[in-house]
């Protein structure tokens, strides 16, 4: 009964009170709004089965990939993951070996169909700017099994060779249409350029805009099967689709996993087998737990976020319930006076934040759907990717609208039980006004709070590994414990004021005493300025480890014309793809180039002052043997075990630093490769003249760059095997040795990989050759460009090791302009090869849009928390301002008033988030770096390290914290000026003397 009643009377003041009932519905539909939105695109976006294997398979049954000729195991998406079954490189060794067809080799039932899904290739391809390189594939899309694989969007498929269709974004940047010629070269093993170094070009006619699905920003050119020339020693196509009779159920799947092929089978992915009747899933056991932990992660901190933002909700929405009570007082004293009670009062304020949590819920869950269908657009051109069906989840929906309610209800809380405790004589005659005395109780409580926080912070730091839930735990926890500690604050931050002028003075004390509606605008300031501190600190932080760690391959300045396996390997770090025929590197650049040619082209565009080609193994076949430096033990990097380079430690954003801390390191930041050379190439690689060096050379000794790489001395324990510039003194030696990468023994192989491994790996390997070095230094102390150490020719014929150029290294005079490197690029483009041109121009960093949405973020909070909490104090303390008015106080007062109560608020907000900001920042630093160095320790204990000839040296890990001052001091100084500025101009400075009650 009592809470019907309390609901009426909560409905019909929400109506009487219009403006402020819908400014704080509209607060709480906020947050609801937003997580609506969110959970619309969210199942929007996320592709059903059915829509994720119609995407992969289109009408087809199953894909099919040849994967090895050796027997494998999968996953049942289809998934083949690191193939150790293969042997690692055994596709690439089937170079020039025909893959049979899933219907040749009959592993599919008999009256399948397949179509083959040729490799991805690449063209040239005439462009505004220039040229531009793109992908290519042959796909028939008038094959019924295709549909479905390519949004279709204009056009029609190509019916015959030499009729492509491009990708929308394609289509934008060449400035075609379709109906248009495309002028294009084809980048494919067999293309062989003229007397002038021009590829022959070849004239497309586009007929379709057609986009992948999950790559629409992708340049791509899908070509009618037949158009692209087919190399000598192409193996085939490895992928088909396939029509199977009644599907490939998960039996037949292993069946074809016998033959070396793998499948994705929709009958598989639509009912999935039982993990026990997977073998893989055995072996994935640790990724499965890696993957949970992942998840739990993310869940962790998802669910600090929310709850952030809803507290944020809750601190700027409960001062408008307090004053809207407080208006009432004498209301709620008429209530009193005819017999209702306290649990009458406070079930009519609490049903004030359940009627307007109700309104803002329903209100924020509808508008989230209308906002995520609005913004849809622009997630999918923030994802590149095609989006299901539209979806909306009701109970999320629900669950979201509940949210508002329970907002409401906790925003309402304090205000309620302030209320219910007042007398009804206070109530009826006004009463004081203000707090008196400290809130000791509630910052003792937040004090324990924040000690808690603080103490599962420093669990998760100093712990080994990584523990995500209590390290994101105690940063909410502790943030927690500050907004406890903010009453407190605010009451004591009022003794201050006899050090203010007089309106100063006034707004401080009149904050203190009126704590209630001060307090949670500076607990939801600090909130939103602590979150955006600790983010802006991490990026800084980051920025300056990105600019500590930067290992360039080129000094500033220095150019690089990159081509064959250099430029292919340099394509792929920054496209995380390759384009591959049976994993072997494709594109005619794998020739031998024009070197004299190449630099003249270069230099008559660049400022350059010399040039020097840079060889490097020729990899154009299968050839699993390189030339190594091989060290004593006691100065090899102790985090690798020198077996393949294999690390011991795990990874993390601090492995750079603890392995760059340890100077035998270095070369895993230098280059691997042992090429021969002379002193042009010592030249362009250092950029200065060594004398010594050079003789050494070309006397048949070595050069190297690491005085650990020497044999005949151990650098590290002598005082005087170095001069004053870092040169060994005395007879120095280093050693090679012919590295094979081999099967294991007793593997079962084809024949033909047999005949392919033996002239590499039979007989006992060569002897290791040690010859006389010289320690070469950079100019500048930067690393040597990919290359390990120079060794002269005669020593890369003993192991019957060839080499081809792979780059062509320019010193220049000065740094080039963003035009000459235009110009240069178009000259590298018109060599006929696929050569990539490189400018050395230092660090880059970010930019500062993510820096710059921070500061807005925080200074948007910081400015309407104020301005609510100014506006109320200017509202709850109108008798004040009448009084003083009554006294012979100016008019701009008011104005005065109002700006310095804005001022303070925000000042005690920013200066309180910013230095609770600073916490979490500094914590996720040091977790993250104590979390690898303890792992790393654990790494090396129990991976045999202490076998190492002088034991294992410390490990260091380099801490990057970097304070972001601008965004403090523009925080802290700044916004408050802002914000009293604000609001001294938006307020009227008449004050109108109204008539007293009583």
């Amino acid at each position: 009964m009592i809470w019907k009643v309390a609901v009426r009377i909560a409905r019909r003041e929400a109506l009487r009170h219009k403006g402020r009932s819908a400014l704080v519905a509209a607060m709480l539909a906020l947050p609801v709004a937003g997580a609506s939105a969110a959970d619309t695109l969210y199942h929007t976006t996320k592709l059903t089965t059915v829509e994720q294997v119609r995407r992969d398979l289109g009408h087809a049954d199953a894909l099919v990939s040849f994967v090895a000729p050796t027997p494998i195991e999968q996953l049942p998406d289809g998934t083949v993951p690191g193939s150790a079954q293969a042997g690692g490189m055994l596709t690439g060794a089937l170079q020039g070996v025909q893959v049979a067809s899933p219907i040749d080799s009959g592993v599919l039932p008999a009256g399948s169909r397949v179509v083959p899904m040729p490799d991805q290739q690449e063209l040239r391809v005439e462009a505004p700017q220039g040229a531009d390189s793109v992908s290519v594939v042959e796909r028939d899309l008038g094959d019924p099994l295709l549909s479905g694989l390519y949004v279709h969007k204009a056009g029609r498929a190509p019916r015959a060779a030499g009729e492509v269709t491009l990708s929308t974004s394609l289509l934008s940047a060449l400035d075609k249409h379709i109906g248009d010629q495309l002028t294009a070269e084809f980048l494919t093993p067999g293309q062989v350029p003229d007397k002038n170094g021009q590829l022959p070009k070849h004239q497309l006619t586009i007929v379709g805009e057609d986009d992948d699905p999950a790559h629409l920003d992708a340049d791509e050119v899908i070509a009618y099967p037949g158009t692209l020339p087919t190399p000598a020693d192409y193996a085939g196509p490895t992928q088909w689709l396939a029509q199977i009779p009644g599907g490939l159920n998960w039996a037949q799947v292993q069946k074809l996993n016998q033959g070396g092929y793998s499948a994705e089978s929709r009958l598989v992915v639509e009912n999935p087998p039982p993990d026990s009747a997977v073998p893989l899933m055995q072996h994935y056991h640790a990724a499965s737990v890696g993957s949970s932990r992942l998840t739990e992660a993310l869940l962790a901190v998802g669910a600090v976020g929310i709850v952030m933002a809803l507290l944020e909700v809750v601190l700027l929405a409960g001062p408008a319930f307090a004053v809207g009570a407080r208006k009432r007082r004498r209301d709620f004293g008429l209530m009193g006076a005819a017999g209702a009670d306290h649990r009458m009062v406070r079930a009519v304020v609490l049903a004030d934040g359940l009627v307007l949590g109700a309104v803002g819920g329903v209100v924020g869950a509808l508008a989230g759907i209308g906002i995520g269908r609005l913004a849809l657009p622009e997630a999918v051109n923030f994802t590149h990717r095609e989006p299901g069906a539209f979806r909306i989840a009701p109970g999320d929906l629900a669950g979201a609208a509940l949210i508002g309610v329970v907002t409401g209800l906790i925003a309402a809380l304090i205000p309620a039980v302030i209320t219910g405790r007042q007398q009804v004589l206070e109530s009826l005659t006004g009463g004081r006004r203000g707090a008196r005395g400290v809130p000791w109780k509630l910052a003792t409580l937040g004090v324990v709070v924040l000690a808690a926080g603080l103490a599962a912070t420093g669990y998760a730091v100093f712990r080994p590994g990584i523990h995500t839930v209590p390290l994101v735990g105690g940063i909410a926890v502790s943030e927690l414990g500050v907004v406890a500690c903010t009453p407190l604050l605010v009451a004591l931050t009022g003794k201050l004021g006899r050090l203010l002028p007089l309106t100063g003075r006034m707004a401080l004390r009149d904050s203190a005493r009126n704590r209630g509606r001060t307090a949670p605008a500076v607990a939801a300031i600090l909130a939103a300025v602590a979150g955006s501190t600790a983010v802006a600190t991490l990026l800084t932080t980051n920025d300056a480890q990105g600019r500590a760690q930067y290992h360039s391959t080129l000094r500033t300045g220095q150019v690089a014309l990159m081509f064959g396996a250099a430029a292919q390997q340099q394509e792929e770090q920054q496209s995380g793809a390759g384009l591959r025929y049976n994993g072997a590197p494709t594109g005619p650049d794998l020739t031998p180039v024009d070197a004299a040619k190449a630099i003249a082209a270069i230099s008559a565009v660049l400022p350059v002052r010399s040039a020097a080609v840079i060889p490097t193994q020729n990899y154009n076949g299968f050839v699993p043997v390189s030339i190594v430096v091989k060290r004593n033990p006691a100065n090899d990097c102790p985090f690798f075990n020198g077996n393949g380079g294999a690390v011991l430690l795990p990874p993390g954003q601090s492995g750079e630093s603890m392995i760059q801390s340890d100077p035998r390191c270095q070369a895993a930041f230098g280059g691997s490769q042992v090429v021969p050379g002379d002193a042009a190439t010592l030249r362009a690689l250092t950029g200065t003249v060594d004398p010594r060096a050079e003789k050494v050379l070309a006397a048949g000794g070595m050069v190297v760059f690491s005085p650990f790489d020497l044999t005949g001395t151990a650098p590290q324990n002598s005082t005087d095997s170095q001069n004053g510039t870092g040169q060994a003194t005395g007879t120095q030696t280093a050693t090679i040795a012919l590295q094979r990468n081999c099967p294991p023994a007793g593997m079962d192989l084809p024949d033909e990989l047999r005949k392919q491994f033996a002239p590499y790996c039979s007989g006992p390997p060569p002897a290791d050759l040690t010859l006389p070095a010289a320690v070469a230094k950079t100019k500048d102390g930067s690393a040597v460009n990919g290359v390990r150490a120079l060794i002269p020719q005669s020593a890369a014929d003993k192991y019957q090791v060839k080499y081809v150029p792979s780059m062509i290294l320019f010193d220049t005079t000065r740094m080039p302009t963003k035009a000459e490197e235009e110009r240069a690029n178009a000259a590298a483009e018109s060599l006929g090869t696929t050569a990539l041109l490189e400018v050395e121009r230092g660090y880059q960093g970010g930019d500062d849009t993510t820096m710059l949405a921070l500061a807005a973020v925080a200074a948007f909070v910081t400015l309407g928390a104020a301005a609510i909490s100014t506006g109320l104090a200017i509202t709850d303390g109108q008798a004040d301002l009448e009084t003083l008015a009554a006294v012979g106080a100016r008019p701009r007062m008011r104005r005065t008033l109002a700006g310095s109560q804005a001022t303070i608020t925000a000042v005690l907000g920013t200066v309180l988030g910013s230095a609770t900001g600073l916490v979490p920042a500094v914590a996720i630093v040091e977790a993250r770096s104590h979390s690898f160095v303890q792992s790393a320790l654990q790494g090396r204990s129990g991976h045999g390290l202490r076998g190492l000839i002088g034991g294992a040296p410390t490990v260091h890990a380099q801490s990057y914290l970097t304070i972001p001052w601008p965004f403090l001091i523009g925080t802290i100084v700044i916004v408050p000026m802002l914000a009293g500025i604000a609001a001294a101009l938006v307020t009227r400075s008449k004050i109108e003397i109204r008539r007293r009650r009583g």
